[in-house]
């Protein structure tokens, strides 16, 4: 599933400045491409219109926060069960039926956005026209979110990037054309767009993996046998969306036309905290995922040859080192962005027209942005050591946290909005390193005994080794 994560190493490792910027926007849009088509959509019709506070516009970019925050917790269990079907098909050496896999789970996902579509047709007043235009939104971002397990294995980064470039030009031409800022037009760009760059990237995939149509939807087959998952990423795009929601009732809200609340200002906020992530996500994917993913191939290839003791310590040593080393290197790139942020808040807040009351939310968002995109860095390693109740654990401690704590910020009033979110992330961030830390030391252990299906299959497992390591993430004393 690391593919495309090997051709963006490949590129960086080239000699120039050209190459290693052209290897992390290709990363961004790997990491983030169906979020950060949004957030461009969002902004697009106020940059070129110059109608931001518009009503028609604010409406639009209302109706977009809902499809996008329904779509992403709705396919978030099916995306992370097609992940694990994608990968156990590709180490089958199955390609061709990896279409059927993402097919049916696409089919699953449109089905199960249904009663969110019903339910949005019978609560809200939406003009027809708005009302299908919403729908298509609806359907069309659905794609993108189920077509992402896919196109990360594909090597063909910039063929992928060409297509979320296509559809912002799409879009940004249409509103040029039309001129018109009515909702139902903006909805119909940004269909356009999406459409666009969808087709494109159905088209890579159908291209390198023409394949058979059966096993439609043995997703599900894969989903209830490792059920921790589509439950992790129920619980995952709970989380995300969880502090939004709750702000979206506090009482500096607004209300559209048609009933639908939202709180701009946090929001925005939010999204640009999001954004300052992607760098440090994008060289997570290029390098320190990919060293990973070579670390462990070599540790259970060593265990399958049936290395010594002395070699398996080194093979898991040499894991250890070389994830430390590169998690240094992101961790560093991302603290320096938020430094930067969290010293100049006001400098992105003046392009966005965001008023300086959201200042204190920014700084806030920021620093829970940071805290949990490396929560979910850790969790990408904890994916492979196969500790799928771990990662469950760290996305329900995420959701409880938020919940709790955006509620209490709630509460306390407007200087801490914004609070609760960073409080959150820090504390599922500690949780996460705990997990990873615990797992990296028992990594000979996991192999053996909790990932030997012999063994696991026995009604009483033997314990996990005495704690023989030293306090650091390092060899073992008796190495």
């Amino acid at each position: 599933m690391a593919g495309i994560g090997f051709a963006l190493r490949d590129l960086m490792r080239k000699e120039g400045l050209f190459a290693l910027v052209e290897s992390q926007l290709h990363g961004v849009i790997v990491v983030a491409g169906p979020w950060f088509f949004t957030i461009i959509a969002m902004a697009l019709p106020g940059l070129l219109h110059g109608e931001a506070g518009s009503a028609h516009t604010t409406s639009f970019v209302t109706l977009l926060l809902y499809v996008f925050s329904t779509t992403l917790v709705v396919t978030s269990p099916l995306a992370i069960g097609l992940t694990r079907r994608l990968s156990d098909l590709l180490y089958g050496g199955r390609e061709d039926a990896l279409i059927s896999a993402f097919v049916g789970t696409l089919l699953l996902a449109l089905l199960a956005c249904g009663p969110i579509v019903v339910g949005g047709a019978a609560l809200l007043d939406l003009p027809p026209d708005v009302l299908a235009q919403a729908v298509v939104a609806e359907g069309l971002v659905t794609l993108s979110w189920i077509a992402a397990p896919m196109l990360s294995t594909l090597r063909a980064f910039r063929p992928l990037t060409g297509a979320y470039a296509a559809g912002t030009l799409a879009f940004a031409g249409w509103l040029r054309l039309s001129g018109s800022d009515a909702v139902s037009d903006l909805l119909f760009g940004f269909n356009l767009g999406m459409a666009v760059n969808n087709a494109i990237a159905i088209g890579l995939l159908l291209r390198s993996f023409p394949g058979r149509s059966d096993g439609l939807f043995a997703v599900l087959d894969t989903m209830r046998r490792y059920w921790e998952l589509p439950v992790g990423g129920l619980l995952y795009g709970l989380g995300i969306w969880a502090d939004k929601w709750l702000m979206w009732g506090a009482p500096e809200r607004l209300v559209d036309s048609v009933g639908l609340s939202t709180y701009p200002t946090y929001d925005t906020a939010a999204f640009i905290a999001y954004v300052t992530t992607v760098p440090g996500l994008g060289l997570f994917i290029v390098r320190a995922e990919t060293d990973l993913h070579e670390r462990c191939r070599a540790l259970y290839g060593a265990i399958g040859r049936h290395a010594s003791r002395q070699q398996l310590d080194q093979a898991r040593n040499d894991l250890i080192v070389s994830f430390v080393g590169t998690s240094r290197d992101v961790a560093l790139l991302q603290l320096s962005i938020t430094a930067l942020c969290l010293l100049l808040p006001t400098v992105p807040l003046d392009l966005l027209s965001v008023p300086h009351v959201g200042v204190f939310m920014f700084r806030f968002a920021v620093l829970g942005a940071a805290f949990q995109s490396g929560a979910m860095m850790l969790c990408i390693v904890l994916f492979y050591f196969d500790s799928r109740r771990d990662v469950m654990i760290v996305h329900g401690v995420f959701l409880l946290l938020n919940v709790v704590c955006t509620g209490a910020t709630l509460l306390a009033g407007l200087p801490s909005y914004g609070m609760g979110f960073a409080v959150a992330a820090t504390l599922t961030f500690a949780v996460a390193f705990f997990l990873v830390r615990r797992a990296l030391l028992r990594l000979l252990y996991l192999a053996f005994v909790r990932q030997n299906e012999a063994v696991a299959a026995q009604s009483e497992l033997p314990p996990p080794p005495d704690r023989r390591f030293a306090t650091t993430l390092g060899p073992s004393p008796d190495a």
